[in-house]
């Protein structure tokens, strides 16, 4: 094989050597972590290698156009940007410059890595994550240093609670709520590498909200109205409905309602839903806080917090399929632990099975984890837990749990995800802590950031770029 043939530049601030690359670099509009490379070359194929001080070297994919996205630079870290094009005839064209990275604003929380057993770690990807500051709210993804190598802020007074890494690894869609005009503002979808971001306000979307296989989307709304609960006099309750919209940007079509499709009729489920108002008004009957699609079953999995249950939803509308866990549950336990329905909120069992107030944001088709925040355990704490079921049979057990460590009680919020290899990565939101844990219950990575700002959902981000980092080896 016939070795390339190397012809170097300088930085570019110096101009390109006879034969060489000039690349431009720029950074991308909103995204301070990406890096747009573009320069004339001859046909053939191109990336850029990228250099931080005294680190190792990292390149992007080679691809057909010199029109580059360097995604993953921390933060106010220096590097060697180098564009390379490989033309027809085996000839590597260069050209390098060095380029800092925007540093954190003052009001960017930052994060300490406090824990960390790198061997027992299930991948050195990246944590994507939405964050909310006293001062600045964003979405961000973090490396294993806890350093920033993403991060998109969010508009002013606009704090996003809730992220999920798109379907197809490339970027993240999220909800924002809109402060400073009281209610919720809408879903947007962004691309890592800035090429896209769609965003659409939606009317009452609260919470939670899927990423639809074909591309559409679905979300929980509020939905607040008069209703006759159990106990007799009419009242105004707060609850939640499903909108599907077939494409991202597509009309959206009510597919469900606790009002209409639930079955029963509302009823003051526990000390929180009598005392909490929802933020449009009414007693705030369920607060749903989570939607998951299980595409082999069609449904989708929703979870009213107050009622402490998932709820099966037929993609395409209706009553419900079935309910795991609650006061109309129809799961058996086969650890033996049962609810009374005229208590239901009180869960606590030899078992430990149910779970209280809990959010959920993974599940598979023989199991689910919920981040349970406990708030009718006793005594009040917070842990992890997953469970195997059978939705067809109607069973399900606990399999792991987690206490939160010195007993804490997080209320509000909180996430948690299986990685492939069975950690456990966690979200404890108010006390600004993401943590990876084993089924053993070994911390192996624990990263922290300042009191008063809260992690919300997140989720694990294996590479920036899903088909491949070239490492430039033929």
């Amino acid at each position: 094989m016939t070795l390339p043939v190397l012809l170097l530049a300088g930085c570019v601030a110096d101009g390109a050597a006879d034969g060489a690359l000039d690349p431009s670099f720029a950074v991308v509009d909103g995204l301070p972590n990406v890096v747009h490379a573009t320069w004339e070359a001859p046909a053939g194929r191109s990336r850029v290698a990228f250099t931080r001080e005294g680190g190792a070297e990292q390149s992007t994919p080679w691809g057909e156009a010199p029109d580059v996205r360097v995604m993953g630079l921390v933060s106010g870290a220096t590097y060697t940007l180098r564009a390379e094009t490989e033309t027809a005839d085996g000839a590597l064209l260069i050209g390098e410059a060095d380029f800092t990275v925007d540093d954190l604003p003052a009001a960017a929380p930052r994060f300490r890595v406090e824990e960390s057993d790198a061997e027992s770690w299930q991948g050195e990807g990246f944590l994507l994550a939405a964050l909310i500051g006293q001062e600045e709210s964003s979405l961000i993804v973090l490396n294993r240093q806890g350093e920033y190598v993403w991060r998109m802020p969010a508009r002013p007074g606009t704090p996003i609670p809730m992220a999920h890494l798109s379907a197809d690894g490339r970027g993240a869609l999220y909800v924002d709520n809109d402060m400073l005009e009281g209610g919720w503002a809408g879903v947007g979808r962004v691309a890592f590498d800035g090429s896209s971001h769609e965003y659409r306000p939606i009317d009452n979307v609260h919470h939670d909200f899927v990423e639809l296989p074909e591309g559409g989307i679905a979300w929980l709304a509020y939905e607040s109205r008069e209703s006759t609960p159990e106990e007799g006099a009419a009242a105004t309750f707060t609850t939640d409905a499903i909108f599907v919209a077939d494409t991202f940007d597509g009309e959206a079509r009510q597919v469900f309602s606790m009002l209409d499709d639930y079955g029963h009729a509302p009823w003051h489920v526990c000390s929180h839903s009598a005392l909490e108002a929802a933020q449009v008004g009414g007693e705030d009957f369920t607060h749903g806080n989570s939607l998951l699609y299980d595409a082999d079953r069609d449904v989708f999995l929703y979870t009213p917090k107050y009622l402490d249950a998932i709820v099966a939803v037929p993609r395409e509308g209706g009553a419900p399929l079935w309910q795991a866990g609650g006061r109309f549950g129809d799961f058996v336990d086969e650890a033996g632990d049962t609810i009374n329905p005229d208590e239901a909120w009180l869960v606590d069992g030899p078992a430990r099975t149910w779970w209280s107030h809990a959010h959920m944001s993974h599940a598979w088709r023989d199991g689910f984890v919920v981040y349970d925040n406990g708030s009718h355990h006793d005594p009040l704490q917070t842990r992890v837990a997953e469970y195997a079921w059978s939705p067809e049979d109607r069973t399900l057990r606990r399999t792991f749990e987690f206490v939160a460590e010195n007993g804490v009680y997080d209320p509000v919020l909180g996430d948690v995800r299986k990685l492939d290899g069975g950690n456990y990565l966690v979200s404890w939101t108010m006390t600004g802590m993401v943590t990876e844990i084993t089924p053993a219950g070994e911390v192996v990575w624990r990263a922290s950031t300042d009191i008063g700002t809260a992690v919300g959902r997140i989720g694990y981000l294996p590479s920036f770029y899903p088909d491949g980092e070239a490492d430039g080896a033929e």
